[in-house]
């Protein structure tokens, strides 16, 4: 019988969690679609539900994750990633990256 090495990963500061896998689900998905409305829409996820996600990590990492402009009547809103959000994604991705290459590395028997 192998076993394998399970790893779930997720960021967080003394104040609690700030980013993992749902978050980067949604941030990855609003650089995709360009709005956070078309991104809660695709992934069957709640528009209020999806912000307060993303105000909380705000809050707890002192920087914001999206730029946002309002599109009034004729739409053209939209939400845009921030440096820091970028930046954020691919620390996180490296670290997974690494924790893959172990996992996939060491075997137990």
């Amino acid at each position: 019988m192998k076993l394998n090495v399970g790893i779930k990963l997720w960021l967080e500061t003394e104040n609690g969690y700030v980013f993992g896998e749902g978050i980067l689900e949604i941030l990855n998905k609003i650089q995709e679609l360009g709005t956070l409305r078309g991104a809660t829409k695709e992934l069957g996820m709640s528009y209020r539900h999806a912000w307060g996600i993303i105000k909380k990590s705000e809050q707890r990492i002192g920087k914001p994750l999206l730029a946002t402009h309002k599109g009034g009547k004729l739409g053209g809103g939209g939400a845009e990633l921030t440096a820091e959000a970028k930046l954020l994604i691919d620390k996180y991705l490296e670290v997974k990256n690494a924790l893959q290459k172990i996992d996939k590395d060491y075997e137990i028997v």
